[in-house]
């Protein structure tokens, strides 16, 4: 007899944030079929009503309609009429190691099931990575850079590239260390730049970061970085060195969205070049004050050391409070998310970021304000999800089925109350979230904030 797992009497989950959680498949039955669910497609916007999504050792094995589903006898049923099944999501620009205790285990408590770790220590993110996949801490999958690669040192997770001798020098260790990918920033100098290029091109290895302050946002995609991070980087460079002043640097943006926009964004479309905006961290810090007044949603839930020494530290100057500086700030999101819209538009893939380490930007918090930001930009919530959802592709380390819901993808996925294709904020009325096929019921989620609050 089929063993019915309801949602609304909740799951038999066993361990804590920091242990081991057990699921019903891994009692000797033949995995856990997710019954009379709506599975959303945010590759191309589909839903279907009423399908099974069979899933087993990690993997999803089948999504057929009810009628159709085949199950084992012993399957264990969960019974998700009137639910929603969407892939997991993902942070493209992330900083784990760096970040709060809690940020694991609560950016899967938000349903991010994945996170480019862009700038850390090797050991550090490593340790972690390993100690999420011995499963001792919930956290999401992990690819990661290792040191970030740049021109002048700026903290211990740097590595100095200052000639194209040491570029090429860090493509060769990084590769023999197993990064996914590589990432630059804005001091590297041109000729190590493009030297950084032309090795992880050779070594089959991407880069993602910022665009040198020496370097037009056009080489940096004409010469193929693969993916471009942050709003800000688009315009602190060359383009700011353009102008008399930050007023006028801001003044002008309007302009550049008409006049050289659009060759930027077809370059863009042309490359396959990934946009990660992170417009959260750059809204954040143009409302830094009233945040500092009245923290952000989920700040709760970081540890209480992390959120003391964060209001010791970062107590805002009178600048942050002037009118006229949070105008100018909001400004740069305003124009990240029509040049989101524009990119949109021509076809260029676009990444969901929150640059998360301290806790002015909270863990998986951060990610849905940032898919209400590409939403606000002109992506339909279904092109939005998949910004997030669509992970960081093969050649970053990451399985090529991330983000769909298909036979033999990864079963990494959230169960949601409402249709967030209709409306995105519905990305945070999380029923449950599979991570790695193991279910978490929103009791247990709400344990685990609990826990995690009582840090």
């Amino acid at each position: 007899m089929k063993r019915v797992l309801s949602l609304a009497v909740g799951f038999v989950i066993l361990g804590t944030a920091c242990g081991r959680a057990e699921t019903p498949q891994e009692d000797g039955s033949s995995g856990v079929a997710i019954r009379g669910v709506t599975v959303l497609s945010p590759v191309d916007g589909t839903q279907s009503s009423g399908q099974t999504v069979l899933i087993d050792d990690g993997r999803i094995v089948e999504v057929r309609p009810d009628a159709d589903a085949d199950l084992a006898a012993d399957a264990a049923i969960v019974e998700a009429d009137g639910l929603f099944l969407m892939p997991g999501l993902w942070d493209f620009h992330a900083h784990l190691a760096m970040a709060d205790l809690n940020a694991a285990p609560l950016m899967v408590t938000q349903g991010v099931t994945g996170a480019r770790d862009l700038g850390a220590i090797f050991e550090e993110i490593d340790a972690l990575r390993d100690r999420i996949l011995a499963e001792e801490v919930l956290g999401p999958r992990i690819v990661r850079v290792g040191p970030t690669l740049n021109g002048a040192p700026n903290g211990p997770h740097h590595r100095v590239i200052d000639t194209p001798e040491a570029a090429r020098a860090a493509v060769t260790d990084l590769e023999q260390a197993g990064a996914d990918l590589l990432k630059t920033h804005n001091a590297t100098e041109r000729e190590p730049y493009f030297a950084l290029l032309e090795a992880a091109s050779e070594a089959g290895l991407d880069v993602a970061g910022h665009v040198p302050t020496g370097v037009e946002p056009i080489e940096a995609c004409e010469a193929g970085q693969a993916s471009i991070d942050h709003i800000v980087t688009i315009f602190e460079g060359t383009y700011m060195a353009g102008f008399a002043s930050e007023m006028e640097a801001f003044q002008g943006m309007e302009a550049w969205l008409e006049t050289e926009a659009p060759v930027l964004v077809e370059c863009f479309a042309r490359q396959g070049t990934l946009f990660v905006p992170t417009l959260r961290t750059y809204e954040y810090r143009a409302h830094r004050a009233a945040l500092y007044d009245d923290p952000p949603e989920g700040w709760d839930y970081l540890t209480a050391e992390s959120r003391a020494s964060f209001r010791e530290t970062n107590v805002p100057a009178a600048t942050d409070r002037n009118p006229l500086v949070i105008r100018l700030r909001e400004s740069l999101v305003d124009v990240g998310k029509v040049l989101v819209g524009l990119l949109y538009e021509a076809g260029a893939p676009i990444g969901t970021g929150t640059d998360f380490a301290g806790p002015g930007v909270v863990p998986g918090f951060g990610i849905h304000r940032e898919l209400e930001l590409l939403v606000e930009g002109g992506m339909p919530e279904h092109a939005a999800i998949w910004a997030s959802a669509r992970g960081p592709g093969e050649r970053a380390g990451a399985d090529p089925l991330t983000g769909r819901i298909e036979a033999g993808a990864p079963a990494d996925l959230v169960l949601l109350r409402s249709n967030p294709f209709e409306r995105i904020d519905a990305v945070s009325e999380i029923e449950a979230v599979v991570l790695r096929g193991r279910i978490l019921d929103r009791g247990e989620l709400d344990r685990i904030l609990a826990e995690l609050a009582a840090r």
